[in-house]
Formats: structure tokens, sequence, C-alpha cells
């Protein structure tokens, strides 16, 4: 790509800035076995060097008029009615000369929550009301809510990117490996650098995938983002280690995928060296560099492959993903490459009939299984809700 960008720059055939950008991030959801999106997905997964920026202010108590207090997040007050996490966008330039860019990016539905390297502008969340100036108790994405960032960076060319050290002290592993060796090094007015831009949040917004498990099991993928899904992999981990997964392809706007999951091979455990190859590759089908697609695999590799559970991955379209993230930069790229897919949690009929009996068992043992469940697995929240409603449906 670089030497064709060079010898169109030598016959004058593209403009002297003539670059490609190139995106991947994910969106979490989890949804009920009627394909009810539950919210509660403010809890930290992946943790996050500590030299990463985010809203200042963030010195509230752990919880606040009963409402959790995202401390893993770094929001200044707490929050409720997340029904979308916003996982990881990170940002690549190729281009074989230096320049200077400001990049946008809006959220529509949601907070840009952290970001690296520090931004030169972007929302502002408020601690009180602009009106009365009394302290807001949390922030409620049930309301409509716009968020946004800015960066004002130096893109350096091939040369000098290579000579730049990007190694930090303070690095996690799932951070490294979102660096590839192809891209050019960013640096910002205040000196800092990095491979690339960085930005994840919290909202709530209707993603357009809808997946519904049917008491015999199968499972119902409805595409109703308003364009054509390019790519679908369905993956359940087991309790024992074990896994399965299946390649359910491209599904068409306003179409339907039924999957029997019993229909499933089962893997042994240990690292699925043909799921890795397999993901990574239709990732680059997509556009992505293969060492792209790769970091984008390595970097989610845990929370996707190894934890319990059923999950749907799948591609955005790209006219969904500029909705929900409209991208502005300047000077524009030549090619723009935005992958971004969308993780979604399924939970089964069979595992909610489980937690139903834990939850409203007259045994303490399952009760404290329950509310241990509850306060510390990552998508507690939502299970909770989830068997909530169930018990609201079963007394009508």
């Amino acid at each position: 790509m670089k030497a064709a960008l060079q010898t169109a720059l030598v016959l004058g055939l593209l403009p002297l800035n003539a670059y490609e950008l190139h995106e991947w991030g994910t969106f979490t959801t989890v949804s009920g076995s009627d394909g009810s999106l539950l919210a509660g997905l403010e809890r930290e997964e992946e943790h996050l060097p500590s030299y990463v920026h985010h809203h200042p202010g963030f010195d509230q108590p752990p919880h606040l008029d009963g409402f959790p207090f995202m401390r893993g997040k770094r929001m200044p007050i707490p929050v409720a009615n997340v029904k979308v996490k916003m996982e990881t966008p990170v940002v690549y330039f190729h281009s074989d000369e230096a320049f200077s860019a400001k990049v946008n990016v809006g959220f529509n539905g949601g907070t840009i929550s952290q970001w690296y390297p520090e931004r030169s502008g972007g929302e502002q969340i408020l601690r009180t009301d602009p009106e009365s100036g009394k302290p807001l108790p949390f922030l409620d994405f049930a309301k409509p809510y716009s968020g946004s960032i800015e960066w004002q960076i130096d893109v350096l060319s091939p040369a000098e990117s290579r000579k730049t050290p990007l190694y930090n002290p303070l690095d996690l592993l799932q951070w490294t490996y979102s660096r590839v060796p192809e891209a050019n090094t960013v640096r910002t007015e205040a000196g800092t650098t990095e491979g690339f831009l960085f930005y994840r949040g919290l909202g709530s917004f209707d993603p357009g995938f809808v997946t519904r498990v049917t008491p015999d099991e199968t499972l119902h993928l409805e595409n109703q983002t308003g364009g054509a899904i390019p790519y679908t992999l369905v993956y359940e981990r087991n309790a024992d280690g074990t896994s399965r997964w299946f390649e359910a392809g491209g599904i068409d706007e306003s179409s339907t995928t039924s999957i029997a999951t019993s229909a499933f091979k089962s893997r042994p455990v240990g690292f699925d060296v043909e799921l890795f190859k397999t993901l990574s590759k239709n990732l680059a089908a997509q556009g992505l560099l293969e060492s792209e697609a790769e970091a984008m695999v390595k970097t989610w590799w845990k929370s996707y492959f190894e934890k319990p559970g059923l999950r749907v991955f799948w591609v955005l379209p790209q006219e969904k993903t500029d909705a929900i993230l409209p991208l502005s930069v300047d000077p524009a790229p030549d090619k723009t490459v935005r992958i971004m897919v969308g993780r979604s949690e399924v939970i089964r009929h069979k595992q909610e009939r489980e937690w139903l009996k834990m939850a409203t068992s007259d045994n303490k043992d399952e009760v404290g299984a329950w509310s241990s469940l509850i306060h510390s697995d990552r998508f507690g929240l939502a299970y909770s809700q989830r068997i909530q409603a169930l018990q609201a449906q079963a007394k009508k």
C-alpha cells in the first residue's frame, strides 16, 4: 500500500497528504434469551495502563443513591442504563510522509470516557446541574446523550516513526498488542507519542442486531442494522474449558439466520489456533492489514474466548459504524477502513432457569452464590436485571 501511494505521489495522481486511516474496535451488549438488551454494562472488563486519560473529578464514593459507581471506567459520577460498552477502538495512520491532522470522533448514544494520548478537545461530563447548581446524582443513558473527542496531532514519517520508542514501563500486554509495525507514530503538541489513537466509552443505543434463543436451543440472529452484515461468528465456552464455534457468514439487511447450537462441534481445552487464524483472516478480509486484524484478536482473546458463555461476533455495516461514531479528519484520508465488531453476549433459557432458581431459593448457599455472581461478574448487573424481569413475569 505504501509503495503504491509513493508511486502515485511521484506521478502527481494524489495530493501530497495522501494516506490511509484504519480503525478497529468492539461494541459489547448482553441480551436475555428473548432478545431484550440488558443494562448494567458499566463494570470494568479489561484494565488499561494507568497513563490513559479520563474525565476529571474521579473522586466519588463507590455507591451513590443505589447506583453503582464504575471506578474502572473512570467516570466522575455514577452511571445508569448502560446497555452498550464501546471497547478499545484504535485508529492507525499509514502514510509515506509526515503531516499534521485534526481528528474528531462523535459518539451518538454515549460518552467517550477514556482516551490516549491526551485530547485537544471534546465533551465535558457535568457534575452539577447548570441551572440549579446542585450536584447531579448520576448520568442516565436512558436519556439522549452524544459524546465527542478531538485530537490535534502530528503524524510522523515512517523513518521518524521507526526511530521513536513507544515503550512505557506502565504498559500492559493487551495495550502493546495494539501496536503494529506498519503504522505511523502519532505525536501530540505536548510531545506524547503512540502508535495509534485510542478511545472507549459507555452508552445506550440499539445496535440493530437481535439475538434470541428459543427453548429448543436454536439461536436466531436478526439483522435490523439497516445494512448488510458481512461476517458473523458464533462461539460458546463451556464451564469445563471446552469450546465450540460456528461461522454464520454474512446476514443480509432485514434477514434472520437460525442456527441449531446443538450441531456445534466441541473442541478441546487449550489455545484454538484454527479459531485465531479464522477470525484474523476474516477481519483482514474486511480491509484491515493482517497485523491489525491479529492485533485485535490478540487484544481481546482472553475476554472473547476464555470466559464461559455463548456470544456472537459480527461486523457492523459501514453505515452503522459511521452513524454511531461519526468521524471527521482534516486532511481527509485517501482511504478509510473502519471495522467495528459487535460482541453480543447471549443468555440461554437453561441458564436463566438456573439463575432464577438460585435467586428465589430457600437454600442460603444458593442465594449466596447468586449474590456473589451478580456482585462480582463483569455482567452481573445485567444478569440481575434479567432475573428480576423473569420474576415480575412469573407474578402476572
